[in-house]
């Protein structure tokens, strides 16, 4: 016989978005239940440990720099050790030329830089004289950054950047919807360069506890599992969910579980937490208009290869955050990489050293059609290329996520506005994930909590 479950608040997915709803709804006293068809929380954001490695599947790192993220590892962090970055991660290189060449980190670094020419350090300095035009609503990021630094700091450092957060192609990408902070410096007719400065001195001054990049003792998956833990026995993993309908001012969720046991959930309030691959069958059923408007946003495609290496293996040990590979470098097939256990040492073992290598994005479709084994392979012959290394990986673990960084092109901002606006034609159906305002962790976290205090505040 079916059983039936009665909850206040039905979330589906217990990615970050998910379960941040989840966890603030929970402390405010809300019965809150939690559905994910896999048997770990965490979505992308999983942790692994292997040989004393401990390696990231998905996302590395959190940035603390919004309050409402910073109030929530607050909140968690007498359940998890939230660990700062070392002084090592602030050299980034760019790859240039075949070489991996440091970003600069002052006016001095940037007027002696190899990664630009004498012109392109010109341009960049004209920044306040010649970047300030007539705001464009929604420009791309290489349309705004050429306006701003010129075409060499577009093609040469911007494509590299965006590669590396989003997979994709800064000249399709919005800058509104992925950089807002430089867009809003340009609606405001500032200085990039003074205003990246006036950031810069503003963080330096906040007196918060956390700065910067964090990430927590047992990696990300031990942050999910705290923010999982106010739900309790709610939280209903190895779960599937088969459909969804509307009854009587309800949501009905009919369910699986691995073991084949069937159950339906009945809610006032169902949160779609799920990746929009994910979400997409269940808005066309219970909202096809909304639906419509999210299907042609697209979405990149992503490994990531983590890398255990004995620290004999390197000529030179990788010291710094990594290195990202611009467009015009095409010898090299990744899109870059991540020195892991120089950003947070306790990644890897004494005498070794973690890295992540990122393939595929726009840029190499083609190459996630490898297996596991080429993959690996792959990528530690591109390193090789950019770094002399002596011994093969004592470690290998290869991550897939296909489909899963959406691509917020130009018009993206204005989208949204409209799925939200569509949205308030059906009571007590929400939305979080990456696909809406931002594909960070960060940028989840912060939606998914404006959504919940919304939700509390409205329920009084």
């Amino acid at each position: 016989m079916t059983s039936e479950i009665h909850s206040e608040f039905l979330v589906l997915g217990a990615g970050v978005s998910g379960l941040a709803i989840a966890h603030d709804l929970a402390v405010a006293g809300k019965e809150v239940t939690v559905i994910d068809k896999d048997s770990v929380v965490g979505g992308c954001a999983q942790t692994v440990s292997i040989g004393g490695f401990l390696f990231e599947k998905g996302p590395f790192n959190l940035l603390v720099r919004d309050p409402l993220f910073e109030g929530l590892v607050d909140q968690v962090s007498d359940r998890v050790e939230v660990v700062s970055y070392s002084d090592a991660a602030k050299r980034r290189e760019i790859v240039r030329n075949g070489r991996r060449e440091p970003l600069p980190q002052s006016l001095m670094g940037a007027i002696k830089t190899p990664l630009l020419s004498p012109w392109g350090k010109v341009r960049l300095m004209l920044e306040p004289l010649l970047g300030r035009r007539p705001h464009d609503p929604d420009p791309t990021l290489g349309d705004l950054f050429r306006r701003r630094f010129g075409s060499q700091f577009v093609d040469r450092i911007l494509s590299a950047a965006v590669v590396g957060i989003f997979a994709g192609d800064c000249n399709e990408l919005s800058a509104k919807s992925c950089f807002r902070f430089f867009w809003e410096i340009d609606k405001d007719n500032w200085s990039f360069l003074v205003g990246g400065i006036k950031r810069r001195l503003t963080s330096r001054m906040n007196k918060r506890k956390w700065k910067g990049m964090v990430s927590f003792r047992g990696g990300l998956g031990s942050f999910c599992e705290a923010l999982a833990h106010p739900v309790g026995d709610r939280l209903h993993l190895g779960t599937t969910v088969d459909r969804i309908e509307q009854q009587d001012g309800a949501y009905r969720v009919e369910t699986h579980s691995a073991s084949g046991e069937s159950q339906v959930f009945v809610t006032p309030h169902l949160i779609l937490g799920m990746d929009l691959k994910g979400a997409l069958p269940f808005l066309q059923e219970l909202a096809p208009t909304v639906a419509q408007k999210l299907e042609p946003i697209e979405s990149a495609s992503l490994a990531v290869v983590n890398l255990g290496f004995s620290s004999e293996a390197f000529e030179e040990p990788p010291v710094g955050f990594g290195f990202l590979v611009p467009e015009g470098e095409r010898d090299i097939r990744v899109l870059g990489t991540l020195f892991a256990s120089s950003v947070f040492p306790h990644q890897a073992p004494e005498g070794c050293h973690s890295l992540r290598v990122f393939v595929g994005g726009y840029r190499q479709p083609d190459l996630l059609s490898l297996s596991d084994e080429e993959l690996s392979h792959h990528a530690v012959s591109e390193l090789s290329k950019l770094m002399e290394i002596k011994q093969a990986p004592l470690l290998v673990q290869v991550s897939r996520y296909p489909e899963s960084i959406p691509q917020m092109v130009s018009g993206h901002s204005a989208r949204i506005e409209e799925v939200e606006e569509d949205l308030k034609q059906h009571p007590g159906l929400h939305l979080v994930g990456n696909y809406l305002h931002g594909v960070s962790v960060n940028d989840c976290i912060c939606h998914a909590r404006r959504t919940a205090a919304e939700l509390i505040g409205s329920d009084h």
